[in-house]
């Protein structure tokens, strides 16, 4: 019975109910029962697990050798794993080293006559030539080309200038001018390096390479290997070694037309529709007009020129005509009172030529014809006292 009087705020309970609240209240934890008390004993008193024989010897080799005991065969394995690993990142890390050099063309060309620009461009992490462009004179000045690569807009045309014309055509084109004179301490021509850096991604080619060769060996081992022959000597005019700068561009390429010019006003044009000038005067002294003769390069396999031949009389134009030549109108005669000499050439939609140069020294014949270039056997000069040149084209 629940009494409201306030005062009472606990239950009345019942007898029966009473007993087991004192209980309760005596006896809070549970009573176990003889069977569960013994095995709470064994539990406390016994926390681990007894280990038979058997088990606890496993147990303390199992300590013993934390680590798998391997056989021989998977320890040698493990090694050559290891060892192909390191292997690995060590061709990974060359690979690497390989791409980042593969990626970076010639951005910058520099000239030292003196030690002390010679320290200069060292300072400044130019790569240098080590040929002297006075070798084979009797003169005292160390002239040196030297270079450095990069990742910024590429060099991709390199040309010489020997005389004021070609100097001021050069300018106008947007070329950068070198002052030193490669012939400095001799009585050679004053011979200047020009370079430029291409906007046309169909014909400025990113130059990748520079390379000087003092012999004909030399030069037909460059050719043979790709490289692309600028034919104007570094000691011209004077009798020293014949000293020729070659280019090693990105990408091989073929030739895809020539020209051929009689003044200089031409220059400036074909500079600017990527033509690359051969340095050297086709009416070398023989008193004439200056004629230079062109050629623009790409890495089309397409109408490129896939012949070239010349000619110095009438007979020899019907022959070529038939043949399937198409002579070009320049005369590289014009001005002598030598024999009219014309070149000719074919397009006709196999592979195109390669490479193509100029040069007076006889001594290459032999080394060239070697390594497969095709001399067209006309002297660019013929009938009158100029120096004899010739034409090579390369397959």
């Amino acid at each position: 019975m629940y009494k409201r009087d306030t005062q009472l705020f606990d239950v009345t309970h019942s007898p029966r109910e009473d007993p087991f609240s004192q209980r309760r209240h005596f006896l809070p934890e549970k009573t176990h029962s003889t069977r569960e008390d013994t095995f709470s004993q064994r539990r406390h008193f016994l926390p681990e697990k007894t280990l038979s024989p058997r088990e606890d010897t496993f147990s303390q080799r199992r300590h013993i050798l934390p680590e798998k005991t391997h056989s021989p065969r998977e320890d040698t394995f493990s090694q050559r794993r290891h060892s192909r690993t390191e292997e690995e990142h060590n061709t990974a890390d060359t690979c690497l080293q390989l791409h980042k050099m593969a990626s970076k063309y010639i951005t910058e060309i520099a000239i030292s006559t003196t030690p002390e620009r010679d320290q200069q461009l060292h300072d400044e992490d130019f790569n240098k030539m080590d040929v002297n462009l006075n070798k084979g004179t009797s003169s005292t000045t160390r002239v040196y080309i030297w270079f450095k690569k990069g990742n910024g807009k590429p060099i991709t045309r390199v040309q010489f200038s020997f005389s004021g014309a070609m100097k001021e055509d050069l300018k106008k084109a947007g070329f950068t001018e070198l002052p030193e004179n490669l012939n400095s301490g001799t009585q050679g021509d004053v011979i200047q390096l020009w370079y430029f850096r291409g906007e046309s991604p169909k014909y400025d080619i990113p130059i990748e390479g520079l390379f000087l060769t003092t012999n004909e060996n030399e030069e037909a081992h460059q050719l043979k290997l790709g490289w692309e022959r600028l034919p104007c000597s570094l000691n011209r005019g004077n009798p020293g070694a014949f000293i020729t700068l070659w280019v090693k561009r990105k990408s091989q390429t073929y030739i895809c037309d020539v020209a051929a010019t009689t003044s200089f006003h031409e220059h400036m044009n074909l500079f600017k529709e990527g033509y690359i000038r051969l340095d050297e005067d086709l009416n070398r002294g023989s008193g004439g007009k200056p004629i230079f003769f062109w050629y623009r390069q790409s890495t089309s396999t397409g109408g490129g020129i896939t012949e070239m031949n010349a000619s110095i009389k009438h007979e020899q134009d019907s022959i070529l005509e038939k043949r399937g030549f198409t002579m070009m109108d320049v005369n590289l005669n014009a001005g002598t009172n030598g024999l009219s000499v014309y070149v000719w050439i074919k397009k006709d939609g196999s592979l195109p030529i390669k490479a193509l140069t100029v040069t007076s020294n006889p001594d290459v014949i032999g080394p060239y014809d070697e390594v497969g270039l095709i001399l067209i056997d006309k002297n660019l000069n013929a009938g009158n006292n100029g120096m004899p040149l010739y034409l090579w084209y390369g397959k």
